[in-house]
Parts: C-alpha cells; structure tokens; sequence
C-alpha cells in the first residue's frame, strides 16, 4: 500500500504542478487584456519570490523534511490506514496545523519576518499565493512534520497538503474574477475571506488564519467577514516596503528587527524582540494588531450608534 500511495503523490505532484501553472496563466491574461491588472511587476515579484523559496526544499526537502516524516512515522503512536474516514480526518488534522503555524506566523516577531514577505503584496491576484520568505522553510514545514506521529502515512499528508495548496491558490484570486460567497463561508475560507486577512485596514488585522476550514477562525474567534462599507487595502502597515523591489520584501523585515536588537540595551529585551509579537518594543510595550482592530470596531460601533441616534 505504501508504494501505491508513493505513485499516487507522484502523479498528483505533477498534475497539480501543471493546474497550477495554468491556472496563473490564466487568470494573469484575463486581468492583462481587460486592464483589470495594476502591477505586472508585483506579480514577477511574486513568481521570483517562488523560486527563491523553492531553492532551500529542493536541496534540503527530502532529507529533512520527507526523512523527518519517516523517522517520525516509525514511531507513530496509532496505524491508521488508508480508509476514506482517514484521508478526512487527516485534512482536517493538517488543515488544524496550518491555522496553528498561520496564527503563529503573525504572532511572533521571527516568524513573521518569514510569513510577512506573502503579506506584503498590495494586489491581489493567484501568483500572490506563491508569493514567500526565501526562509519558509524554517516556518511551514511544521504544518506537515509531525503528523506521522499520529499514524498518518507521510505521503498521504503529502497529497493531502497539494490538496489543500491548489485550493489555497484559488483563495487568492482576485476581487475582479472573484466576488463573495456568502454561503461557502460558514464552512470554507472563500477568496473573500483570505482577502480580508491580507488586508491592512484595521479591522480585517490578523483574521482568518485558515486554509481551507473557516471552523478553526469561528472556534477561537479570529473569522472576519469582508465588510461592504471597508474595501480590503492589501499589504504592509506602515507602507516601508515597496512590493515590487525582491530585495525589499525578502530583507527588510529583517533589517528591521535586527534595527531593533541593537537598539535595546538589555539583553532580555534584545530576545523579547525575537519572540514577542510584531510591534512590540522595549520602551512602552507597542501595540498589537488586535489592539488596533478592536479600536476600529469601538469605532465604528460608536459612529454607528451616533447616526441612529441623529
């Protein structure tokens, strides 16, 4: 069974890999000849971006991160199998995992100099999904590394993790293809969705951290729907990098944070700058995403009392 399934991810590698690069194709001509497109530079970013994080797994992804998974395996504490109630159950297990290294990729300072390269695009469009850190490897592979534990063959989180990539791929389409699906969103993260967590207005900060399932933001209370009265802005507070620069996107979230280690005299205030969220510093404690959220939402709650009551 172990060889078929080997095949199976095989087969389905390359298929997926094809769909994937026609599916940009398209989409990427559709918005060229309508002139709905802003920036063919960001998306070459984005696609430049891709290889450059493709480089570190193709050197190293089969001897740590596949050996990983097997050396893992051979512990595993359950045999599961191969019934169709175990490819759903492992979805959802790895669908869990992603929100969890997603939720952790905008909570802590490291990893969000890697996860902050995909959020630096201010279009959206599909080439944005493959829009990463040269550095991604230290970060998402977790998502997949430790699920053989539970008895989960590695090359079906492997097929179940280009599953979840080509739909991850469709989030990211962009609002002139691509409008809400109001419905969808009581179980999936819709394109609609995944636009609101790349935008930078303040109520849409850190929301929706899933990649298929909306049930992990409605369970710890991350879901934000896209709101008719705020457009989605995508990209960086702040505006320091300029999203079509390669150097910019992948380097300066680093110059930043290493600015900031040298700024502080204490070292326990130079690691806190690793491990603390993104904003925060030694003098008054910064601010964190969400503080910025629920001020925007007190806001607009009160703004819209205000007109009821006039």
């Amino acid at each position: 069974m172990n060889d078929w399934i080997q095949l199976l991810f095989s087969k389905f590698k390359s298929v997926s890999g094809v769909l994937i690069i026609i599916l940009v194709i398209v989409e990427w001509s559709i918005l060229f000849f309508t002139r709905k497109i802003e920036s063919n530079k960001e998306g070459f970013v984005n696609i430049l971006s891709y290889v450059l994080q493709t480089i570190p797994y193709v050197f190293f992804g089969k001897v740590l991160i596949l050996g990983t998974m097997m050396w893992v395996y051979e512990y595993r504490l359950f045999t599961l199998g191969y019934n169709w109630y175990i490819w759903v159950l492992a979805y959802f297990v790895y669908d869990f995992m992603f929100y969890v290294l997603h939720y952790i990729g905008h909570k802590v300072r490291f990893f969000w100099c890697i996860h902050g390269v995909h959020h630096t695009a201010e279009e959206m469009k599909l080439t944005v999904a493959v829009r990463g850190s040269f550095l991604i490897f230290l970060h998402m592979p977790h998502t997949v590394l430790w699920l053989p534990i539970f008895g989960f063959d590695p090359f079906m989180i492997f097929i179940i993790e280009l599953i979840a990539a080509l739909y991850g791929l469709y989030e990211h389409a962009s609002e002139k293809l691509v409008g809400r699906h109001v419905w969808l969103e009581h179980i999936l993260i819709t394109p609609s969705l995944h636009r609101v967590h790349h935008a930078k207005n303040h109520k849409y900060l850190d929301t929706n951290y899933g990649e298929t399932f909306s049930i992990w933001d409605r369970m710890f209370g991350t879901l934000q729907k896209e709101l008719d009265s705020d457009k989605p802005i995508y990209g960086l507070m702040g505006d320091s990098i300029d999203s079509k620069s390669i150097w910019q996107i992948q380097v300066v979230l680093w110059t930043e944070l290493w600015r900031d280690i040298n700024n502080a005299s204490k070292w326990t205030d130079k690691v806190k700058y690793i491990f603390m969220y993104p904003g925060w510093n030694h003098i008054d404690g910064g601010k964190k995403a969400t503080e910025y959220r629920l001020e925007a939402l007190l806001k607009d709650a009160v703004n819209k009392k205000q007109n009821v009551t006039n």
